[in-house]
């Protein structure tokens, strides 16, 4: 398997996200799959266009006040097949930040320090 290249740690993570789109001002719940200081994949009800100019709001555990920043879609995927005719599939989206505040992305570097999975054993 390939070495990671990701610059920040991530920490496998169920949080409830708010994405609102800037070009529309629609606002959609989604459920993270995992965060990081630099950006989180989110499972959507709805694909996501890449490149895309969303505001993210993210809610940490035993935090009051949310972080609230910009951020650009990276990828988005179907996880699956809709469930009846008239319903989206559920999609996976990577959302990279884009204007995350200083004290923000320290507050996430800790969480996914202590939230991250152990590393891999490479001698296996």
């Amino acid at each position: 398997m390939g070495e990671e290249r990701r610059q920040f740690i991530r920490a496998t993570s169920r949080l409830t996200a708010f994405i609102k789109y800037v070009d529309t001002g629609k606002v959609r719940r989604a459920l993270t799959k995992d965060v990081s200081a630099g950006g989180m994949c989110v499972i959507t009800e709805e694909l996501l266009s890449p490149g895309a100019k969303v505001e993210v709001e993210l809610k940490l555990p035993d935090w009051d006040k949310p972080i609230i920043c910009a951020a650009e879609v990276v990828w988005s995927r179907p996880m699956g097949e809709a469930r009846k005719s008239y319903e989206n599939p559920t999609a996976e989206t990577g959302l990279r930040f884009v204007n995350l505040a200083p004290k923000d992305q320290v507050l996430l570097k800790q969480y996914a320090a202590l939230n991250a999975p152990p590393p891999k054993d490479s001698d296996k």
